[in-house]
């Protein structure tokens, strides 16, 4: 009977497994029809039942602030677990990559777009901002002040340097996929644009 239990545990839709399942779906169903997408689609993609969903997320803008909060995570993670003599170059590197792999991919733009038509989404937006750009722009500023303190580079406004590094990173690739222009996911692209924009910021707050 415990093996049973176990193995039911592994097969019930609280597991993180099917919670991570959840969310992949959302996100899928969410870039092609944006907010307006109903949660009755997100349980058939993920193949499990809505009141599933609720159980675990609680309504549909808790499951966005989930999606939200994962990507959220992902992109920080290079911030709150870089060792302290962690060479800054390697860090920027790392958080240029995340950004165009996850933040401007095609698939993320998509959905973006897809939120910005939805007419009942402005709420939502300002909470993705909030908690996605704003969080991020935080973290990293305050690991540019920590460098500066630590003498390995001069950031006198972290905040805006935050900022100007997001914003550098970005370049042209995300207004292209925004506006529906041919920008496919370039791995030698994406070198040569990360390596730029780290070496520039780190030229400009050089000690």
């Amino acid at each position: 009977m415990a093996d049973e239990a176990v193995l039911e545990e592994g097969r019930s839709p609280r597991g993180p497994r099917k919670r991570q399942a959840v969310l992949e779906a959302a996100r899928r169903v969410f870039s092609e029809k944006g907010y307006n997408a109903s949660m009755e689609e997100v349980a058939f993609e993920a193949e499990v039942s809505k009141q599933t969903i609720y159980n675990q997320f609680g309504s549909k803008e808790q499951l966005f602030h989930a999606m939200i909060d994962e990507k959220m995570s992902e992109m920080i993670a290079p911030l709150t677990g870089a060792a302290p003599d962690a060479e800054p170059r390697d860090v920027l590197t790392r958080i240029g990559w995340l950004y165009h792999t996850k933040i401007i991919s095609p698939d993320n733009v998509r959905m973006t777009r897809a939120l910005l038509a939805a007419p009942n989404a402005a709420p939502v937006l300002r909470d993705i901002y909030v908690q996605g750009p704003s969080r991020f722009a935080r973290t990293f500023a305050g690991w540019l002040a920590a460098q500066d303190a630590a003498g390995r580079m001069r950031v006198p406004d972290p905040i805006l340097a935050a900022e100007h590094f997001v914003s550098f990173t970005f370049g042209p690739v995300h207004m292209r996929r925004l506006f529906g222009v041919e920008a496919p996911l370039d791995p030698v692209d994406i070198e040569k644009r990360v390596a730029y924009c780290v070496d520039a910021f780190l030229r400009a707050h050089a000690v």
